[in-house]
């Protein structure tokens, strides 16, 4: 019992010790470059937010048509499902 107190108590005191120390702030040179790599390493592709079905946005429910841009969605149709949540969809 008296080992694992010992050993709780020097954890704790090692922690408050890091914690409490000033951390050494170095410079990346050009963050540039490391961006660069990453994107050309990364699988994911940018899809820049093209979407044909409507969708709540920034300024309410919209839609992106291919050629013409963001379109806003006026209709919907609402229903009660099952367990009695109201949805609704936009067109």
């Amino acid at each position: 019992m008296i080992k694992k107190l010992t050993f709780a108590a020097a954890t704790l005191a090692a922690g408050m010790l890091l914690a409490g120390s000033a951390g050494m702030a170095t410079t990346a040179g050009s963050l540039g470059a490391l961006k660069d790599v990453g994107a050309a390493q990364s699988s994911v592709e940018k899809t820049h937010g093209w979407h044909r079905t409507c969708r709540r946005g920034l300024n309410g429910y919209h839609r992106h048509v291919p050629g013409v841009g963001r379109v806003q969605c006026t209709a919907r149709k609402c229903w009660t499902n099952s367990w009695g949540i109201r949805r609704c969809r936009w067109f």
